[in-house]
């Protein structure tokens, strides 16, 4: 009996090894975002369920695409009518349910919705690239996104059910044909099996290649890609956005003639730290610049002002790195910057002083203490740990306003070196 071609072995097998995978994350995912020992572990299960499912949707498609270019070998011609009829419907449901349950993860995840609150997390393909929302889902109104997010979560369920109903009575059909009816069938998508002897040498002519039907899948899905994502494209950059020199210049209003200092940048650091569902994140600001006027006498009150841009925060993970620009946390498209101006410097030491001010993010503005100033006239060091509240600066309270996922607490710590000009 003919096999099946080594493309269509090949992807066959690929996707019904991710499709078992995909249900076993799944299941145990599903449980433990909930327990607080395993939501770690399991939001990262939901970002390999989701690449694992948008894959097995893509090989789909081109399994579909083949199978129209390249038919299937010939079933026995012993199969009763009602077997082949049960064979292609078979066929037919397991297509329509490797591209459905994909399809409905998506539509409900772009709706950024979860349970009773919003959520703010991308879909990161294997922390490659990030997957757009579809239909702009994650922009609706909050009664919209909670209806949808019901309705496509609910289906996405129903069909995962049925895909696992439709798997076991697809192996009990294979393994009832391969070893009680020994008819070779399995054989054709397994060809080092050993079929026995051929009871059946007859076969009907395979149908000729459908290149039409072909070309109509491969047309319908990209059509249904771009104008599902069109609206959901990154923006291109705001070229009219003042650079950080420029937002820095606006800044600085001062007439005082104290000596002023020269940040040392490669020597210097803005960092911020806290947790995510328990496992601490240490992060910086890659981008940032300060005006530093200060006298060590004190004649005149220090200015010390800083700029930091929002969009340069980054602790290294994908996941963090693709969320914090959203408008949920910095909201870099509108906020693109995040200010410091100092209020207050008192002398502690021979030399050390404790510094204050004013730290504006999103238009909120919080007191900065607990920094320390130590120069020895020539050389100046800023340093120091400060604590916020990302309630204060409505950072992630939307989804996450009780810190489940997120610290509340979340650590500033500034060490800047300058040096005095001439």
């Amino acid at each position: 009996m003919r096999p099946y071609t080594r493309t269509a072995i090949a992807l066959h097998w690929l996707i019904a090894l991710a499709i078992v995978a995909n249900l076993a994350i799944g299941w145990w995912m599903s449980d433990a975002i909930n327990q607080a020992a395993t939501r770690d572990n399991a939001v990262a299960a939901f970002q390999w369920h989701k690449s694992i499912g948008l894959t097995v949707l893509l090989l789909s498609l081109l399994r579909l695409v083949w199978r129209l270019l390249n038919p299937v070998p010939p079933l026995p011609p012993h199969m009763p009518r009602w077997e082949r009829l049960a064979a292609t419907s078979t066929h037919v449901a397991f297509y329509l349910l490797m591209i459905g349950i994909p399809l409905s993860g998506w539509l409900y995840v772009s709706t950024q919705w979860r349970d009773e609150a919003p959520l703010t997390i991308p879909t990161l393909w294997f922390e490659l690239f990030e997957v757009p929302h579809l239909f702009a889902l994650n922009e609706a109104s909050r009664a919209m996104r909670q209806s949808l997010a019901n309705i496509t979560l609910e289906a996405h369920e129903l069909l995962v059910w049925a895909m696992l109903l439709l798997l076991l009575l697809h192996v009990a059909a294979a393994l009832r044909h391969h070893f009680a009816l020994k008819d070779g069938l399995l054989a054709r998508m397994a060809p080092h099996l050993k079929t026995g002897p051929a009871t059946h040498p007859q076969e009907h002519v395979a149908p000729r290649p459908n290149r039409f039907a072909a070309g109509i899948t491969v047309g319908v899905a990209f059509a249904f890609v771009f104008v599902a994502t069109r609206s959901t494209l990154p923006d291109l950059p705001n070229t009219g956005a003042p650079t950080i020199e420029q937002a820095l210049d606006k800044l600085v209003t001062t007439t005082s003639t104290s000596p002023t200092w020269n940040t040392i940048q490669p020597d210097s650091q803005i960092r911020f730290s806290g947790a995510h569902v328990g496992r601490a994140f240490s992060g910086k600001f890659t981008q940032w610049r300060a005006h530093l006027q200060f006298d060590p006498n004190l004649n005149e009150p220090a200015y010390i002002v800083a700029v930091i841009s929002t969009s340069s925060a980054t602790d290294g993970v994908p996941m963090h790195d693709s969320t914090l620009p959203e408008r949920e946390w910095f909201d870099v498209g509108s906020h693109p910057y995040a200010y410091f101006l100092s209020t207050r410097l008192e002398p502690r030491a021979e030399g050390e002083f404790e510094l204050s001010g004013q730290l504006t993010i999103k238009g909120y503005t919080v007191e900065i203490n607990g920094l320390m100033l130590k120069s020895n006239g020539n050389e100046m060091r800023i340093y120091g740990d400060t604590y916020l509240d990302r309630a204060d600066i409505d950072l992630g309270m939307e989804s996450d306003p009780a810190g489940d996922y997120v610290s509340r607490r979340i650590g500033i710590h500034v060490d800047i070196t300058a040096r005095r000009l001439p």
